[in-house]
């Protein structure tokens, strides 16, 4: 048996697995994407050809139930494992000996132990690249009430009377819960599902939609998550909408101690260019507030690019006040420089 070296990589072992020369690998017309390879013409492909499909779509994942549906027998699938080509991962899973053992991997591993599962919670607001949790590691998967529990350890179940067709989604490969139940799901476990539901907004989903799927859920349950999130769709319809969350608390503060600013107010020169999107202003007094971040300030290019507009927006005659996460630690120095600022405007209009 060919020995695998430090260089073969997991594109190579499907590769070695599909058994097909370079010409017949060709035909099949298989390319890399981010876990392995997508192959056309599955009617035409033998059991191990299906397999490696099936390993290649899924991170290197795939359930017995799939690979007897792709006409791969038990006692073959063991024969793979002895050889160490795959492995059991757990209870009903098998992972392709050499793929890339990822979080994405672990996500549809779960899935894929329990008949009807989604991935839920957490784990889908990450797949959804929703603000808040790209770091997060935790694993949960929500199933139908009378299904069967076959999930990995580590794994944080969910049951449900309300899961639908409707609320299945497939992200980069897994099947997951939409992000509308994902809200719900997040505020049921005491997550920032308000703050998710900004992330979801800047997204640009439909806003029917969400408000559709939370009434169905709110059904019987009128003082529930889907009640909860309703209510802060409702708050937000026609109304602008933060860049970030960190600017939504800044307004919060703000509104606490009398001071009002309007959100993502436009700036335009003589010219009608449009020289800023102040976070926060007050349009009268021409004082704004701009809510900034490291990941997007702190370059030389981010502040060479800052210090140009300010220098723009003084000429204009607006006076700019910078908040910086930190300051949510020391709001009386951030509110005594707003204060300050607002107080020079009103002098030069008095």
């Amino acid at each position: 048996m060919r020995q695998r070296g430090r260089g073969d990589s997991g594109m190579s072992r499907i590769r070695r697995h599909l058994a097909v020369t370079p010409a017949k690998f060709s035909e099949f017309e298989i390319s890399k994407h981010s876990v392995g390879v997508t192959v056309k013409r599955t009617e035409e492909m033998t059991p191990d050809q299906r397999s490696a499909v099936l390993f290649g779509r899924q991170h290197g994942a795939a359930s017995d139930r799939q690979l007897r549906s792709s006409a791969f027998s038990w006692e073959k699938q063991q024969r793979m494992i002895r050889n160490n080509l795959w492995r059991r991962y757990s209870a009903g899973v098998i992972l392709l000996v050499g793929s890339p053992e990822t979080w994405h991997q672990q996500a549809m591993a779960a899935t894929l132990a329990t008949s009807g599962a989604l991935l839920s919670g957490p784990a889908v607001a990450r797949l959804h690249r929703l603000d808040g949790f790209a770091t997060t590691t935790t694993l949960q998967i929500v199933i139908p009430v009378d299904g069967h529990d076959r999930s990995p350890a580590g794994v944080a179940i969910r049951w449900s009377r309300r899961l639908t067709n409707a609320d299945r989604y497939v992200v980069d490969g897994i099947p997951v819960t939409t992000l509308a139940v994902t809200l719900i799901h997040l505020h049921a476990d005491g997550l920032a599902a308000e703050k998710a539901l900004d992330s979801v907004l800047r997204q640009r989903k439909p806003l029917q939609w969400l408000k559709q799927t939370f009434e169905r859920w709110q059904i019987g349950d009128t003082k529930g998550s889907a009640t909860h999130l309703l209510r802060l769709l409702d708050d937000r319809i026609g109304q602008r909408l933060p860049r970030s969350w960190f600017q939504r608390l800044s307004h919060r503060i703000f509104d606490t101690e009398s001071i009002h600013f309007v959100d993502e107010w436009p700036v335009h020169d003589g010219a009608g260019k449009l020289i800023a999107e102040l976070d926060l202003a007050d349009i009268d007094l021409e004082v704004g507030v701009e809510c900034q971040s490291i990941e997007f300030h702190t370059s030389p290019a981010d502040v060479a690019r800052d210090v140009q507009r300010r220098r723009a927006l003084r000429r204009l005659g607006w006076d700019i006040v910078e908040m910086w996460w930190s300051d949510l630690e020391r709001m009386d120095e951030a509110l005594a420089d707003v204060r300050l600022a607002l107080s020079r405007a009103r002098k030069l209009q008095g």
